[in-house]
């Protein structure tokens, strides 16, 4: 309620306007229950007062909304005699109210007879208003720069998107931003927040076309505001490329879009952090994204950019449609790295060049990523861990339950050979890791030397990939081991390729083309899982050990305890030249001779052969193969013959040290196990039951 009668005679007509206004409360703020824009009115009248007109009267009422978010009335009378108190109450109740229904006072106006007056019904006896209202309502910001509030110490802002609460502060000296101050007649009102400031009341709206940036960055410029907030809209925010620095919070509406101009420079970034500390970006269900249709070269026009980053968290956003990196945590001029940063649920989708890349991080964790679709610019990975400069670092990083789906390329790729030879100590688990449909579920390559550290892979499962689960490419054999733990690759090499290399369930390998450390290796798997539920099955190799770019052994690999989860095992390897520690304690694979001879050789290894099946003398016939070639078991079921047939090289020791000679058994449970320990003897590690020499 408000009026311009400040005094008032006996009997003068005056007028009081009353206003309802429509107030936008974001859904993260308060819970607005249904109906809470509908109302009733009703107006208690001080004794003495007699109406004469206007719109008022008891139980009024509308329904307010964004398109009709005002509502005004009026009430004209006069002051018949004075007595009283003459006060004006405003109540308010739901729209259905009545007589009987409760209501609450949301304004009040009060008049006084002058105390100077003996006669009080004296036809010019004159009735002041008592004061202005200590607090006024509803009052728009061009009304209280009008002064319509007079000196009412306190004001409720209607105005879309920059509603709130002001109050009168005499000390203050600010100028009349329209955001924080207001300045109404010399009389400062400034804005009582609790420490967030929302973006709309700086001019930042989401109106999906214009670009917000000039108005953003000047806020996020200015050291008294570091906790801001961005309302939802219906619409996106749309900005260039902002720069957030130290002591920053961002929170986002759930469901707010924040869209890109989708004209980025070729080294621009949208949001884009350099040397800065303790800074949270939060939100959920929030979509960043540009317009990846408009960049088709170049791959640095990341979303998230964080270089030389301490002390910083960013949760609960999606990174999509770059022409570069959905996020990206590298070093700056003067940290060399990221330092203590946590992403916690952000999702990447549809990025030029890959999701998520790491590049030089200490204590860095990335939790319950889903990185979707990576393509355009290679390796196009999920998440890339991949350090540029020797001064780089890629300690106490932990990955906990990705998703990576559909990429061009892996899943997961790491590449930390810049760092060999240097006293960088690689510290990396990636935990719980489920790919679906990436070219690789894992891909570790190219290190050229020493580098200490450990890579640990726990728990993953790779699914569908268009060819290998897991490759360690060109991984040098003094590099740090990398321990892949209770893997499972379920319908790999979906390309169905029929090569060793690109057929391969886990593939340890050195292209043709490739240089690096005289041998590579240090990779070693832990029990395993395959399935293949297709039919036929695609699978050309369980495990493939190669270096075709030269005769150099590769080393320190093994093959640990792999685990069967239907009656057939699809896991027979390729071995060339490669020292590979095999423990088969669950006997899973395995071949039955059935009613053929089987190799052991570089391109047919299983752990166990037996003869099950077999009606007649079946030969496990081995090639030349290297020392340390993984150990072979071969165990009698059937009442045939099994021989063991060496090459004409080798011997078997110590019952033969005749090259060439065989061994048999027809002894049902006899049992053989068999080592290639040096060049030209395989030796005999466990033997039960009854063997025999050829004669």
């Amino acid at each position: 309620m408000s009026t311009d009668a400040a005094y008032v005679t006996l009997n003068e007509e005056f007028e009081i306007n009353i206003r309802a206004s429509y107030l936008y409360i974001p859904a993260n703020t308060a819970f607005v229950f249904e109906g809470a824009n509908t109302f009733r009115l009703k107006l208690i009248l001080p004794e003495g007062f007699e109406k004469t007109g206007g719109t008022f009267s008891d139980f009024v009422g509308a329904e307010l909304s964004p398109s009709n978010p005002y509502a005004e009335y009026t009430l004209r009378g006069k002051f018949t005699k004075a007595s009283g108190d003459g006060v004006f109450q405003l109540l308010r109740s739901h729209e259905k109210a009545n007589n009987q229904a409760t209501f609450v006072q949301v304004s009040k106006i009060s008049y006084k007879i002058d105390d100077q007056v003996t006669d009080k019904n004296n036809s010019n006896a004159r009735i002041s208003l008592v004061e202005t209202p200590g607090y006024i309502p509803y009052i728009t910001i061009a009304e209280l720069r009008a002064g319509v509030a007079d000196t009412a110490g306190a004001v409720f802002i209607t105005d879309p998107g920059r509603f709130g609460m002001f109050r009168y502060n005499a000390a203050s000296s600010l100028a009349d931003d329209g955001a924080m101050t207001i300045v109404a007649s010399g009389r400062r009102y400034e804005r009582v927040y609790d420490g967030t400031v929302n973006v709309n009341w700086f001019g930042v709206v989401a109106d999906g076309v214009n670009d917000q940036t000039a108005a953003l960055q000047t806020l996020l410029n200015n050291g008294l505001y570091r906790k801001i907030h961005f309302p939802k809209s219906a619409a996106s925010y749309r900005i260039r490329s902002i720069r957030v620095s130290s002591g920053r919070t961002l929170t986002f509406e759930e469901g707010t879009v924040v869209e890109g101009m989708g004209n980025l420079g070729a080294t621009e970034r949208m949001i884009f952090m350099y040397d800065a500390s303790d800074i949270v970006i939060r939100g959920y269900n929030v979509t960043f994204k540009d317009h990846r249709e408009n960049y088709t070269s170049g791959q640095h026009r990341h979303i998230f950019s964080m270089e030389g980053i301490t002390n910083a968290v960013i949760e609960g956003m999606s990174a999509n449609d770059s022409g570069g990196d959905g996020f990206y945590l590298g070093g700056a001029s003067t940290k060399k790295f990221c330092e203590n940063v946590k992403l916690i649920n952000v999702q990447a989708k549809n990025n030029r060049r890959q999701g998520i890349s790491l590049v030089s991080g200490k204590n860095i964790d990335i939790i319950n990523p889903i990185v979707s679709n990576t393509n355009g610019q290679a390796p196009a990975a999920g998440i890339d861990l991949e350090p540029g400069l020797t001064e780089h670092l890629l300690e106490g990083i932990r990955i906990e339950n990705p998703r990576t789906i559909a990429n061009a390329g892996p899943g997961i790729l790491i590449s930390p050979g810049t760092l060999a030879g240097t006293d960088r100590l690689i510290d990396v688990v990636v935990s719980n890791h489920i790919d679906d449909g990436s070219t690789y579920g894992f891909l570790a390559t190219t290190v050229k030397g020493q580098l200490a550290g450990s890579i640990n892979i726990e728990n993953p499962t790779w699914k569908n990939s268009k060819y290998n689960a897991f490759v360690a490419r060109n991984w040098g054999s003094r590099a740090c081991a990398i321990e892949v733990i209770n893997p499972t690759a379920i319908n790999p090499n979906i390309a169905l390729s029929a090569s060793p290399t690109a057929g391969a369930v886990f593939l340890v390998y050195r292209d043709a083309a490739d240089t690096g450390d005289s041998n590579i290796g240090n990779v070693h798997i832990l029990r395993p899982k395959i399935v293949d539920t297709r039919s036929p099955q695609g699978i050309s190799f369980g495990f493939s050990f190669r270096d075709l770019a030269s005769s150099n052994r590769i080393l320190n690999c093994s093959v640990n305890e792999p685990v069967k989860s239907g009656t057939f095992y699809p896991g027979k390897m390729s071995i060339i030249n490669a020292e590979v520690t095999v423990t088969d304690i669950y006997n899973v694979i395995a071949v039955d001779f059935g009613a053929y001879n089987k190799p052991l050789d570089n391109s047919y290894y299983v752990s166990l052969y037996h003869n099950q099946t077999s009606t007649a003398t079946r030969s496990v016939i081995m090639a030349k193969v290297n020392a340390n070639f993984p150990q072979v078991t071969v165990e009698v079921r059937s009442p045939q013959h099994i021989r063991i047939v060496p090459h004409a090289t080798d011997n078997i020791v110590p019952l033969s040290n005749v090259n060439g000679k065989y061994l048999t058994s027809n002894v049902v449970g006899s049992r053989i196990t068999l080592k290639k320990s040096t060049d030209n003897s395989w030796f005999i590690q466990d033997i039960s039951g009854t063997w025999t020499v050829e004669p």
